[in-house]
């Protein structure tokens, strides 16, 4: 197992919801942890993950304050419940440009700053690497109607993980993604679609909406397992398991 006490970690979209979450559980376990996030808050790097000038910036003031990271929890994301035919560029590119190329941008970052790290130190073997998980989504393998934008995105998210932990594994970096199923966060109360969240309990085997507790312990359980990388695991009650043709069984 990995011991992340001691790592600089950085946390995207830290300052509320999942991100906060994962930024709590990881402090706990004694990492330092650098919150980037749009919000004013005391404590966290100003950071737009979808542009890259503000994703460099961030980078140098976390190496500054905390040092050079060598986690990674990519937390920062939008939604929109705008159906395809009403969709906008603008809509679709907001969402994709949080959602993907923030993901891509903040990956980028820490991991250059790992293989800096590296050179610098001389080291070449997996302990001087580093883990990253990536936050999907259920929506990345289930269709939702409206919700077309996020779902793309987040399905962009399972596969670029995969792709970065072939990339990185001979680097130590592994990458994995977690995808919560909807959870209590003002991102899910603030998704205007009438009877969602209803369906979704029913719909989901162990009939709750998750907390972002439950999402930040599996986040953390993935950054220490040194022998699991390029994986989308699906923390949601089991929700992704209904198919659109809905519940059934064989009498």
């Amino acid at each position: 197992m990995l011991d992340i006490a001691g790592r600089v970690a950085v946390v995207t979209g830290g300052a509320s919801g999942i991100g906060a979450a994962c930024a709590e559980r990881l402090e706990k376990e004694g990492a330092k942890v650098a919150r980037w996030d749009l919000a004013e808050a005391p404590g966290v790097v100003r950071c737009d993950v979808s542009d890259a000038a503000s994703v460099a910036a961030a980078l140098q003031r976390t190496v500054k304050e905390w040092g050079s990271p060598s986690l990674l929890v990519a937390a920062a994301g939008v939604t929109d419940g705008t159906d395809i035919l009403n969709m906008t560029p603008a809509v679709w590119d907001k969402v994709l440009g949080v959602n993907l190329r923030g993901v891509m941008l903040a990956v980028q970052a820490v991991a250059r700053a790992i293989v800096a790290a590296q050179s610098n130190n001389g080291a070449n073997d997996r302990a001087a690497g580093g883990a990253m998980v990536l936050i999907s989504s259920v929506n990345g393998v289930v269709a939702d109607p409206g919700l077309s934008a996020y779902s793309a995105s987040k399905a962009g998210v399972n596969h670029f993980a995969r792709v970065a932990a072939r990339e990185f594994g001979p680097l130590g970096i592994r990458v994995n993604a977690v995808g919560p199923g909807p959870t209590e966060t003002p991102m899910l109360k603030g998704l205007k679609l009438p009877g969602y969240r209803e369906e979704v309990i029913r719909r989901t085997p162990l009939g709750e909406v998750g907390s972002v507790a439950r999402i930040a312990e599996a986040v953390a359980g993935l950054l220490k397992m040194d022998w699991v990388t390029g994986q989308a695991l699906m923390v949601d009650g089991g929700s992704s398991l209904n198919t659109g043709r809905g519940t059934w069984k064989v009498d």
